[in-house]
């Protein structure tokens, strides 16, 4: 979502240096700017302290995306004069201009509470999330990539760092891709981080047909790959979202998280979910033990919407 707040907010200061804080890894990514991209790695320094090494740039505004108290800390560590941010997490202080949300948080789209900072009105429609992937650099990370990649394909991504809510069960992942093997002669590429790899194999157990990539690309060939792939079946990972910024087709699995705060804003995108009375609760893992705002969405329901996609 992120990105689309930075083309309006490049176009909203056309004269302005734009530049851009990112977490270590996501340099390789495209993101629109103008200016420096400064990488920022927990690990190996605190916010405060990063905040503190901004100082001597002398920059005029810093917006705080993020909602956490570590966020506006480093913000309000860089001395840098107008610091701007929502109000939440006991945070206010360490801001010069407080927004609070006109409506509950998680009401409407995230983007649209990120472009609200501007403090202008903007229409979410004309700032969707992008990415400008050129053919080259395309063709550079898919050089770089050593595993068989099939001339057409569908990706899946079955995993969600943000807990099992969030995940549909593997084996509708597997049973899923029969039906697409059987019907369509689809192939799949399974695609995920290392904590994915021991579910994955549960999905693409004894069909040839089906690729575990799970922990084997880097965060640029993963991209890369999205970009040849027919169509994302995936939950609501970062996955998603970097296949929503392409613009390209996709079908986004929703559990305890709601697609209205962070669906996919996309044209060629379909949102599964189950409104069900408990949901969304945006925890981790399920209270009452039954993930059924996951199980009640069964592989023939995101079957007949691949039919859609395909006709």
């Amino acid at each position: 979502m992120s990105t689309g707040f930075l083309r309006a907010v490049l176009e909203t200061f056309p004269d302005s240096q734009v530049d851009i804080i990112l977490k270590s890894g996501f340099e390789i990514l495209p993101i629109p700017h103008r200016g420096e991209t400064i990488l920022f790695d927990k690990n190996k320094i605190s916010a405060g302290e990063f905040g503190k090494s901004l100082r001597h740039k002398n920059y005029d505004c810093f917006y705080v995306l993020p909602p956490s108290f570590s966020s506006a800390w480093m913000a309000f560590q860089s001395k840098i004069p107008k610091r701007i941010g929502y109000a939440g997490e006991y945070r206010s202080f360490l801001l010069t201009s407080v927004k609070k949300y006109e409506i509950k948080s998680g009401s409407q789209h995230l983007l649209k509470e990120y472009l609200d900072l501007l403090s202008i009105e903007i229409d979410i429609k004309n700032y969707p999330p992008s990415l400008e992937v050129k053919n080259n650099w395309i063709k550079e990370q898919l050089d770089t990539f050593t595993f068989k990649i099939p001339e057409k394909f569908i990706v899946f991504t079955p995993g969600a760092i943000y807990g099992p809510s969030k995940q549909w069960p593997v084996e509708h992942y597997r049973e899923l891709g029969e039906k697409l093997h059987i019907t369509f002669g689809s192939k799949i590429l399974l695609l995920g981080t290392y904590d994915d790899i021991e579910s994955s194999e549960k999905i693409s157990q004894n069909h040839n047909w089906i690729y575990n990539y799970c922990g084997k690309t880097t965060l640029a060939q993963l991209l890369a790959i999205l970009t040849k792939a027919q169509l994302l079946i995936g939950n609501d990972s970062g996955s998603m979202h970097l296949m929503a910024a392409l613009q390209r087709p996709q079908i986004a699995v929703f559990g305890s998280t709601s697609p209205i705060w962070t669906g996919p804003i996309n044209s060629n995108a379909t949102v599964i979910s189950r409104n069900l009375s408990c949901s969304p609760c945006f925890s981790r893992t399920c209270r009452f033990g039954h993930y059924e705002c996951l199980t009640q969405i069964h592989p023939e329901d995101v079957f007949a919407e691949v039919q859609k996609h395909f006709s």
